[in-house]
């Protein structure tokens, strides 16, 4: 790659190279900011890709399946991430997040903060040694609704890159130390102190002949000069009110993302599809289209556009529902049905092929019988022009596609 590092006492300084015909920043590092950054480099351009996150991969990367072919969403996606480590024209800076951007002489001088992981890099092997002795786990931040667990010390997920271990913030400064955290009984700082003599990953690294974990490690400053940026933040699924059609009232009432994660063979039920509620198996699973979507945001919470995947979001986690158990009940609640894509709509044919039902439908409320977990769902079916009651067992919310909460930082 062209560009070099300088030392300075308190920052690093990016610099390009005066023989380069350019340089460009890319925000973001999930799939649309990989294939950028990867055609990118591949025209000549250096490009240094900085993502907030410990790994690169973005929402894909937690996917189990993608429409309508149901390929392996991690298996589409991780070549193309190992592809963007390996590059020669591609910098990669996770964990790193763009603080400032001033236009200077027709370009953009950015300064970026890469926060410390308190690991080195260089070092980490992947052993696994430091999450074998960490005492304490954390819900994980996209599967704690269907009951993942991470260690403080983590990888975000197996094939995360860099493949290289993360400390949480609130282990290195004393904030879990009340759940049983090793690290945050000391006088003195782990800044000053870097022969720590308590914490257990610290001890265990060692052990392995490693020595990674850097507990006084701090974030660095880094300025990037580069001729144009690229902006691929991504986006996520909106966050329902509570109490919306029983979301964060009953156990049972899931988001599409999470139920996702629970169909995935590296999530945390190990893709068994199980009630949260009881651990149970269910036997009828029904699917909500257009959940905080087309409505006015003045008058309810959510947007006022179609997402315009949910419809085959719904279709391809009822197909797979439908190939892990035959006999488990799927419907599928629309006003709408958007089968717009290249054999989109042989997908939906292949759906209803399998018994999966659609139903044209507005529903209207949720309730669960605390006795069975069993959740009552009453809706008009728009075809019949009646009131109807269907029981199941998990209920799915789509829920609208938005853009990334943390554009609102970075703006």
């Amino acid at each position: 790659m062209g560009g070099s590092f300088l030392q300075a006492p308190s920052f690093i300084s990016f610099r390009e190279v005066l023989d380069m015909p350019g340089s460009v920043l890319v925000i973001g590092g999930g799939i649309a900011g990989i294939e950028a950054s990867l055609n990118l480099a591949n025209y000549g351009l250096e490009v240094y890709l900085v993502d907030d996150t410990p790994s690169i991969g973005g929402l894909m990367a937690r996917l189990d399946k993608t429409f309508p072919t149901n390929d392996c969403s991690i298996c589409i996606e991780a070549p193309k991430m190992y592809e963007v480590q390996r590059h020669p024209n591609i910098k990669l800076l996770t964990y790193t997040e763009v603080r400032r951007v001033d236009k200077v002489d027709g370009r953009f001088r950015v300064r970026l903060v890469k926060k410390p992981r308190f690991i080195d890099e260089e070092k980490c092997k992947g052993c696994g040694k430091c999450v074998e002795v960490c005492p304490v786990s954390v819900p994980d931040e996209l599967d704690w609704k269907v009951g993942g667990k991470r260690k403080l010390i983590y990888i975000p997920f197996p094939q995360a890159v860099p493949n290289v271990y993360v400390i949480d913030p609130r282990c290195r400064y004393g904030k879990m130390r009340d759940k049983g955290a090793c690290v945050g009984g000391c006088i003195v700082d782990c800044s000053q102190c870097r022969e720590c003599p308590i914490a257990l990953c610290v001890k265990a690294c060692k052990e392995e002949g490693a020595d990674a974990v850097m507990l006084w490690q701090r974030e660095k400053l880094m300025d990037v000069v580069v001729d144009s940026i690229v902006v691929a933040t991504g986006l996520e699924p909106m966050e329902p009110p509570v109490g919306t059609f029983g979301y964060g009232v009953y156990p049972n009432v899931l988001t599409h993302i999470q139920y996702e994660r629970m169909m995935n063979a590296g999530g945390p039920t190990m893709g068994e599809i199980l009630r949260p509620s009881d651990g149970k198996h269910p036997s009828r699973i029904a699917w909500i289209q257009c959940v905080c979507s087309r409505v006015d945001p003045k008058v309810k919470p959510g947007v006022p556009y179609c997402s315009k995947v949910c419809c085959m979001v719904a279709t391809k986690q009822a197909i797979i529902t439908k190939e892990h158990d035959p006999s488990i009940d799927a419907y599928i609640l629309y006003m709408d049905l958007r089968t717009y894509g290249k054999g989109f709509h042989e997908f939906y044919m292949k759906a209803k092929s399998m018994g999966v039902n659609y139903v044209k439908a507005r529903p209207a409320e949720i309730y669960e019988d605390p006795a069975t977990g069993m959740l009552k769902l009453t809706y008009e079916n728009v075809d019949k022009g009646s009131v109807e009651e269907l029981d199941v067992d998990i209920v799915v919310l789509c829920t609208a596609l938005v853009p990334s909460s943390r554009n609102a930082r970075l703006a």
